[in-house]
């Protein structure tokens, strides 16, 4: 079995677990100089330094449908970096004046500690989910208790 998040993927001869929903959030360092306000349009994102995950990502994929979604497209946005990883990311926040795309799940820290704020982007839900794929008639055995460990401990994620 592997572990999957793309959801839009089928194939007759796989069986698809849901492992555990996410959602990505605009965030900004509390001491950033940006002026942005809790709640912002899709159209202003052109105006807004961005930080975003690196070409191939999912982070970024589901970033760019949700984008499509109100005819925007990443080449329109004021990108400053990609980095490869979403640590990365909220270090690159803390000394700089930009916006960031992250999961919601990876900025729990920071957002109860207060050195970061969720700007909430009007009408662009940015929704992903987490599968387990198996091979149809191979779903008993260690991949089993794998899944069961994985969903049980997903709910402190």
């Amino acid at each position: 079995f592997f572990f999957l998040q793309l959801s839009t993927i089928y194939h007759s001869k796989c069986r698809m677990n849901l492992f555990l929903q996410d959602e990505l959030v605009a965030v900004v360092h509390v001491n950033s100089k940006l002026n942005i306000q809790e709640e912002i349009t899709p159209a202003e994102l052109p105006n807004i330094p961005l930080v975003l995950r690196e070409r191939g990502s999912g982070t970024l994929d589901v970033f760019e449908r949700a984008l499509s979604q109100h005819n925007l497209k990443l080449s329109s946005l004021n990108v400053l970096m990609y980095l490869g990883g979403t640590e990365s990311i909220k270090l690159f926040l803390e000394h700089t004046d930009c916006m960031g795309i992250v999961s919601i799940r990876s900025v729990h820290k920071e957002l109860v500690a207060g050195t970061l704020r969720v700007v909430e982007i009007k009408g662009m839900p940015m929704l992903r989910e987490f599968n387990f794929v198996q091979l149809q008639g191979q779903e008993g055995g260690l991949s089993q208790v794998f899944m069961r460990f994985a969903g049980h401990h997903s709910k402190n994620l």
